[in-house]
């Protein structure tokens, strides 16, 4: 809206007219509305457009109608790929070098979206359209997700008019961590809720509340599902659905799929399988029992998959039926590869292997919670090799299987059927084919800020012409220390191992116009043209500010705490009524001695949640139950609880936990009411590393139960005058730390 500056004119003194012409505003009619759908951790091979035998139907049906695209990278990770897609730059220029939960002290690793790179959200509503998002964001700090902000990197602040969704890498989709617009908001509690539905929901809600008011505006749409990253959940119907589908294992799948590929022009008609990556285990080696939890696993992948294509065949009827579909341009992609964080056999709660704990056993026991609400599964690494078909390796690496994803582009008022593309291409592409497609300019200022220059390549060209050579020349990728380089069909390639020198580690050499699945390194037969593609890939570094490579990956930045940030201190308060608080906003007790102090005034036996951080995953509780006050550590499934011996007296008290450490996540736990111990126990294993995906409660646990002792929220009906929360500088979080510190004390 133009302030008082854009008027002209002249006003009288006594007279209501004005004598000048009305501002100039921008005027979008004519232009199409946009959409963009990302999935997350979505392989190359697991549309069934692209060769699965997963139902997707209506995202089937857009790649029937539209271009899909066969040689379409992304950078390996979620909050870089995203910075791509919505800025036309490259994820290390605009500071994005890895995900957002790990901000580090470069330019290029700052976990947000810089300000000198313009969103496409925020162009295209500076020509006037209305902009919206829905799901997963992971483009701010997480230090700065609480309700206290800042808000800086929040979408509102990027361009969209509305947001509905959550702002971290993952959430359960039974009980997400939700913002709405610039706030939090509890889950709503609807029966049979799942997160997918609810986004939909509101992507609807948001197109026709606009189109209630300007009916000829058109709209920018951004749908970024959370599915299918983990945790794979599904409502029981889609899980029924699947019983079975996949018994014949993933190396039949795999090769089944393959064929399919093959059949329908997806891959080319001479490409080879290529071998097992490197720790998948043969389908015929593993147990019955791994081979059960395996396809149970799997099953849960597929059902969300189908799920979420159910989604977004609301949305797209939705477009038909409000006659907007022929004149809507969708974008649907995935972020990267298939993961394999789910290990060799799978996990039905990805906070044991995380933390060391026994993982087959627990798998079993619990085989009848995968895919529901009382699950964070991952399926295992052969599941999501056959995600990934015919590519190797996965998400995080530079492999094709990492970075080769699925692309369709539909827009009924242009493309007029449907039809492959093979140009190479990557996903900083996109923006700038869909603005030069809307015949807009990427702006050299923005709000007064001088912009990055866009590196993507318009891919409109391949829309009219389907044997154009491609018009993309060079395109470098780095991800913790993993280094590659693609140019002129030509593909080299290097995975980092952790401690290796970066000037001398191998490289492998890939032709991929004539290889599509990287099967046959060139590197001794063509060392010229490696060398020369190795010293293009630090050119391109530089130029890029991919600089300076870091050893390790992004785990290594765990307790790295920006100064300044929530957790950059050693005393925190809480407040009875206070926002739920994000976990990297959150007093961090892994590893450390520290204490909880409560005081609180209950009437009779008044009981409830005290303090709760994180939920059914894993994570702690203190709280009073039958009179008694009671400590709970969630170990990923391993509980310890602490309870006091006497019941608390009635009226007001203090009471306290206090922990001391005695080893790497072990220690004593012991609690006070009024001063005087009344309960201690051993915590023998407690959570350290990758902590939970949910955060912190006062009074309350909103999310999903720390503890099976009590249904949430389970409010404290007393009243809580403060907590406070010390932790102490004895933490431990790096590997190499723990490993020392574990031999010293041997």
């Amino acid at each position: 809206m133009p302030d008082a500056a854009d008027f002209s004119g002249h006003a009288m003194l006594e007279s209501t007219e004005y004598s000048g012409p009305w501002p100039q505003q921008p005027d979008p009619r004519g232009l199409p509305n946009v959409v963009y759908i990302v999935l997350d951790d979505v392989g190359f091979a697991q549309f069934g457009s692209y060769g699965s035998t997963i139902d997707t139907p209506n995202m089937d049906r857009l790649a029937a109608n539209g271009l899909r695209y066969t040689n379409y990278h992304t950078t390996t990770l979620c909050s870089p790929s995203r910075a791509c897609l919505l800025t036309g730059r490259n994820h290390h220029t605009v500071g994005m070098r890895s995900v957002s939960n790990w901000a580090r002290a470069y330019p290029n690793g700052r976990g947000a979206i810089s300000n000198r790179a313009a969103t496409v959200a925020q162009v295209l509503r500076d020509q006037g359209m209305a902009t919206f998002a829905v799901g997963k964001w992971h483009l701010a700090p997480m230090s700065e997700t609480s309700a206290a902000g800042p808000f800086d990197h929040w979408p509102l602040q990027k361009g969209f008019d509305r947001y509905y969704g959550f702002l971290d890498a993952l959430s359960d989709h039974f009980a997400p961590e939700l913002t709405y617009d610039n706030h939090r908001i509890p889950t709503p509690d609807t029966p049979d809720y799942h997160f997918s539905e609810d986004m939909i929901d509101h992507a609807i809600e948001f197109v026709r509340d606009q189109g209630a008011i300007y009916d000829d505006k058109p709209f920018f749409l951004y749908v970024a599902f959370g599915a299918c990253h983990d945790p794979h959940q599904a409502p029981p119907e889609y899980l029924e659905k699947y019983r079975g589908r996949f018994d014949e294992g993933y190396d039949a799948a795999r090769e089944a799929w393959f064929e399919r590929q093959k059949a329908t022009g997806i891959v080319p008609a001479e490409t080879e399988l290529p071998p097992s990556n490197p720790g998948v285990p043969a389908w015929d080696s593993l147990t019955s029992d791994q081979q059960l939890v395996a396809n149970r696993l799997q099953e849960a992948f597929a059902a969300m998959l189908d799920h979420t294509d159910v989604q977004i065949g609301r949305l797209v009827d939705y477009l038909e039926q409000t006659g907007q579909l022929d004149n809507t341009l969708i974008v649907l992609t995935s972020d990267n590869g298939a993961s394999d964080a789910g290990g060799p056999f799978g996990t039905v709660n990805w906070l044991r292997g995380m933390n060391g704990l026994d993982i087959e056993s627990f798998n079993i026991e619990n085989l009848d919670e995968i895919g529901g609400p009382r699950s964070h599964t991952n399926y295992p690494s052969g599941w999501a090799q056959a995600g990934n078909t015919p590519l190797r390796w996965y998400k995080q690496t530079l492999h094709a299987g990492g970075i080769r994803a699925p692309l369709v582009f539909h827009w009924p008022e242009r493309i007029k059927e449907g039809a492959l593309r093979h140009q190479f291409h990557h996903v900083t592409d996109v923006t700038p084919t869909v603005l030069d497609l809307l015949g807009i300019e990427t702006p050299a200022v923005f709000e007064g800020i001088p912009q990055l220059p866009v590196a993507g390549q318009s891919m409109a060209y391949t829309f009219e012409d389907a044997d154009a050579p491609t018009r993309k020349v060079t395109q470098h990728f780095e991800m913790n220390g993993h280094r590659s380089i693609w140019h002129e069909g030509w593909k080299a390639v290097t995975y980092h191992v952790v401690g290796d020198d970066f000037q001398t580690e191998p490289w492998e050499l890939y032709h991929l116009d004539e290889d599509y699945a990287e099967n046959y390194d060139l590197a001794e037969e063509e060392p010229e043209r490696l060398r020369q593609l190795i010293d293009r890939w630090w050119a391109e570094a530089g130029q890029h500010d991919v600089l300076p490579l870091e050893q390790g990956n992004a785990a290594s930045a765990v307790g790295n705490v920006p100064p300044g940030s929530p957790q950059d201190r050693n005393t925190f308060t809480y407040a009875q009524g206070m926002a739920h608080v994000p976990t990297v906003a959150a007093a961090d007790i892994r590893n450390r001695s520290h204490r909880i102090r409560a005081t609180i005034t209950r009437e009779g036996s008044g009981e409830g949640v005290l303090l709760a951080h994180g939920g059914y995953a894993g994570g702690y509780a203190l709280y009073v139950q039958d009179n008694r006050l009671v400590y709970e550590h969630n170990c990923a499934g391993d509980r310890t609880r602490i309870v006091s011996g006497e019941e608390l007296p009635a009226g007001r008290a203090d009471v306290e936990f206090a922990f001391t450490k005695t080893g790497n996540n072990r220690g004593l736990g012991v609690l006070n009411v009024d001063g005087i111990e009344a309960g201690r126990g051993e915590l023998p294993h407690m959570l350290g590393g990758l902590f939970t995906i949910e955060g912190l409660d006062v009074g309350q646990d909103t999310g999903t139960a720390v503890s099976d002792q009590y249904e949430t929220p389970f409010p404290f009906t007393g009243a809580i005058e403060s907590i406070v929360v010390e932790v102490d500088d004895d933490q431990l979080l790096d590997p190499a730390e723990l490993v020392r510190a574990e031999e010293e004390q041997q």
